[in-house]
């Protein structure tokens, strides 16, 4: 498949979400599905939220539709020198490998699936964070079974798993984490997961983790038309935690490295990480913070990394596009990595988004400082 195959997917997954989340939006109302608001909230209207569901059922019908139009064409055999016929017969040798990749598929979807209603019941609900936590475990575990699985070069199958469950976990909370504005989770997902297709078409060209992660992007764009600040509608934790899951498990099918490749060090297994670099600064920084004043690291508050650019002065539009910058600069070096050959190009690439992220840490304490001065004055 060429790049012109998976910008397609992207905007059939647009097309689907934009014309169905305002149905979601419709309906949510009528089954209950409205997030109140509250003192950790920013909307002071209650807001749908069905979007998840948008992006779920519209992913949903986009991989089947495209699966069972590849298999037709696959069975076509079509004769011509056409353009049209040669992008056809292009698609057609991808149905080859779909068989090979379907138990993947079908566990990656079910493990989705399952945090997709894990989720809509919560929203609904409500729901203990350790029930949650419960489900994730099952979807690693669905994953796991599926072959879907963290090696870094060890073959303990215990050691596997822990570390696809923790893995997951991980980045599961940290977009469910990350949706706490207009926009914001959404937005670092869609970035996060274009990187992701770019880097797995760069090494190896990866098709079906690369056709997923522009699927699942277009699915996410076309939801953001509604989302983005003035919001109409919320992805709840139905929508947050399937996206944080696809993310999560897309890192761990995609290959990042090859033994044999001539332009690649092993650094560029760490390729994930720095895609995901400031979910996973959102999620630790706030663990850190919980900590230091004593709350429970599971209940909510107002110190995630987009409440704190606020507290520095942006308005909530403005924190959300920095984030998005961020994301998308931190990300685009990631891309380099699977280039890289020599070991020290790696080193500079990975010093530097470390370096960016505590300017970030002394800018939030220089304003601490600050607010803190000032007060005592």
């Amino acid at each position: 498949m060429t790049w012109h195959h998976y910008i397609l997917l992207f905007a059939q997954g647009f097309l689907i979400t934009v014309l169905l989340t305002p149905l979601m939006r419709r309906f949510a109302p009528v089954l209950g599905f409205l997030d109140q608001p509250g003192a950790r909230k920013v909307h002071i209207q209650p807001k749908p939220l069905l979007g998840g569901a948008a992006i779920f059922l519209g992913f949903l019908a986009l991989i089947v539709g495209n699966l069972l139009f590849l298999y037709w064409i696959y069975n076509l055999d079509l004769q011509s020198e056409s353009w049209m016929i040669r992008q056809l017969n292009l698609l057609a040798e991808s149905a080859k490998g779909v068989d090979q990749a379907l138990t993947e598929l079908i566990g990656f979807l079910a493990g989705g699936a399952l945090l997709f209603l894990v989720g809509l019941i919560d929203d609904r609900f409500g729901m203990s964070p350790w029930i949650k936590l419960c489900g994730q475990v099952v979807a690693a575990t669905l994953l796991y079974a599926a072959d879907i699985r963290i090696s870094l070069f060890i073959t303990h199958p215990v050691v596997n798993y822990c570390l696809t469950l923790f893995w997951l976990v991980l980045i599961t909370n940290s977009f469910n984490l990350l949706d706490n504005m207009d926009g914001l989770s959404g937005g670092v997902a869609m970035i996060c997961l274009l990187l992701l297709g770019i880097s797995t078409h760069l090494v190896e060209k990866q098709v079906f983790m690369t056709s997923v992660s522009f699927a699942l992007a277009g699915c996410i764009a076309g939801f953001l038309r509604y989302n983005l600040h003035p919001s109409s509608i919320f992805m709840g934790d139905a929508g947050s935690l399937f996206i944080g899951y696809s993310v999560a498990a897309l890192t761990i099918q995609g290959t990042f490295y090859q033994s044999d490749a001539s332009t690649a060090t092993a650094w560029a297994v760490v390729m994930p990480f720095v895609i995901l670099a400031v979910p996973i600064f959102d999620t630790l920084s706030v663990i850190l913070i919980r900590i230091k004043n004593g709350q429970p690291i599971y209940v909510g508050d107002k110190n995630h990394f987009s409440h704190r650019l606020v507290a520095l002065g942006m308005s909530h539009r403005r924190a959300v596009f920095f984030i998005h910058l961020i994301t998308l600069c931190e990300g685009s070096a990631a891309l380099i990595l699977a280039l890289i050959s020599e070991p020290f190009g790696a080193y500079v690439v990975l010093t530097q988004i470390v370096l960016f992220f505590i300017i970030i840490a002394m800018l939030e304490h220089i304003r601490n400082h600050f607010n803190n001065h000032h007060s005592k004055s």
